[in-house]
């Protein structure tokens, strides 16, 4: 059987080759990268004209016989990111991106390859670097939520609408009401999630990244070079992200150390007065610890529903084994944070 890259090359070789209008256009040194939502590869794009795109790009394309949706709708992410092209937060450039069925028979898009790191992809490097590095980070956060939310909406699709919170709990509970899920690691989350609906804040509107964390952001020469991921993306209550990279930050939701596998060397505190200093709108702090409550809640969630999947063999990732064992303890923090 033709490995991935093997069956991939002459179907990017017929994209570029139609994209460019170069009928020697080329590919070569195609490498598959790492992601969960659809398959991604780096390739290099040899051109036999000098004008036009060529060097090195990257190929994400959706996964096989799964519905076009969330996560797996990749020509969204496409139309995210190029929306973002002429802000203050810096995105891989958004070469192409399409449908059509004769190049890979479902949506894909292609973009420019930028050079960077991840804090995880450094950890001998020096604390204070990593820390100026980290409140970069949080500046562009702050910039992405200050962005003309209402002028990029068609990029989201759907209605353009908001997603209201009400709405993202219910989300949630398609996967927490569920008799196959282990009851020790769901411990309080029922409790959790009635005093979280009881009291669910009038948030500011904006764009959401929705998985805003260290991971997801490149570094190079001192600066962030790009905002990767934007699998689920939404326009909605931007304290969400805030809240988000926040339960990252905060030991005391979890259960051993977890500084080497997501290193967050600024603090959840640190994080919310760098935040609020370059938010450009007043951050009330009752809102920040139930968005940061609700992270806990909703990351909780998402442990114990892959966990199951992992145990009845649906989907294998021992990784939750080890993460579900701190799923008792996001809950009772969250829970805490909401005092």
């Amino acid at each position: 059987m033709a490995s991935g890259t093997e069956q991939i090359a002459p179907q990017l070789t017929a994209l570029v080759r139609a994209k460019t209008g170069d009928p020697g256009a080329s590919v070569r040194e195609i490498s598959p990268l790492p992601g969960h939502a659809g398959f991604g590869y780096s390739f290099l794009l040899d051109r036999t004209t000098a004008a036009g795109v060529s060097g090195k790009l990257v190929l994400r394309v959706a996964p096989e016989g799964t519905r076009i949706a969330g996560p797996a709708d990749v020509v969204r992410q496409g139309r995210i990111m190029e929306s973002l092209a002429d802000t203050e937060v810096p995105v891989p450039p958004i070469i192409w991106y399409g449908e059509e069925a004769e190049f890979f028979g479902r949506p894909y898009f292609v973009a420019g390859f930028v050079e960077g790191f991840r804090l995880v992809d450094v950890p001998r490097m020096p604390r204070e670097e990593m820390r100026a590095l980290a409140r970069a980070g949080v500046e562009k956060l702050a910039a992405l939520h200050r962005v003309d939310w209402k002028a990029r909406r068609a990029a989201w699709g759907g209605n353009g609408e908001p997603t209201p919170l009400s709405e993202e709990m219910r989300r949630l509970d398609h996967l927490l009401d569920r008799p196959t899920l282990d009851p020790v690691s769901v411990g309080r989350a029922p409790e959790l999630r009635e005093k979280l609906r009881a009291s669910i804040p009038d948030a500011r509107i904006g764009i959401v990244h929705g998985d805003y964390q260290f991971s997801n952001i490149m570094f190079n020469h001192g600066r962030v070079v790009a905002v990767i991921d934007w699998e689920i993306s939404l326009l909605g209550p931007t304290l969400l992200d805030l809240g988000w990279i926040c339960f990252f930050a905060d030991p005391a939701s979890f259960l051993g150390d977890r500084s080497r596998s997501s290193p967050a060397p600024l603090s959840a505190d640190e994080l919310v007065d760098l935040y609020a200093a370059h938010a450009g709108y007043p951050v009330a702090e009752e809102q920040v610890r139930w968005f940061r409550a609700f992270s806990g809640f909703r990351f909780g969630v998402i442990t114990c529903f892959n966990l199951m999947l992992h145990r009845r063999g649906k989907r294998h990732d021992p990784e939750w084994e080890q993460t579900g064992r701190s799923a008792p303890q996001m809950f009772a923090r969250a829970l805490e944070l909401l005092g």
